[in-house]
């Protein structure tokens, strides 16, 4: 069974296909992001380069970008009971690989999230019972 955070991911993902502004942005971008999240299994999105991104439930081989955590951290990162910014420099969250990539990769789930404020609100408040 997949966990709350590659659930979370994959969701974010479908939204991110919904999303003219977002595939726009991601357009001509292809990059594999793994996330290794102790409590999960990896899984992780491969941007194809079409302005869409594809979700993998299974550990994805030679990524661009590795993202390394505890489940509950990320969790609380992805529904934004947590401040990205201080959960890197308290090393809560660690990054390999291209900073390119994962600074695109965040920027286009901003992007999603903003574009689709009132579900990812509703996530936020219903993540707080999870």
């Amino acid at each position: 069974m997949a966990g709350k955070c590659s659930r979370a991911v994959s969701l974010l993902a479908d939204y991110m296909n919904k999303t003219d502004e977002t595939k726009e942005f991601i357009s001509g971008w292809k990059s594999a992001i793994r996330f290794e999240l102790s409590g999960e299994e990896p899984f992780g999105l491969i941007f194809k380069g079409e302005g869409n991104v594809v979700f993998r439930n299974e550990r994805i081989e030679n990524p661009d970008v590795i993202f390394y955590s505890n489940s509950e951290v990320f969790y609380k990162l992805i529904t934004g009971r947590e401040d990205q910014d201080e959960a890197f420099s308290n090393g809560l969250v660690e990054v390999k690989g291209s900073i390119f990539d994962s600074v695109k990769f965040r920027h286009a789930a901003e992007l999603t999230q903003e574009k689709h404020s009132t579900l990812f609100t509703t996530l936020r408040a219903l993540s707080r019972f999870t």
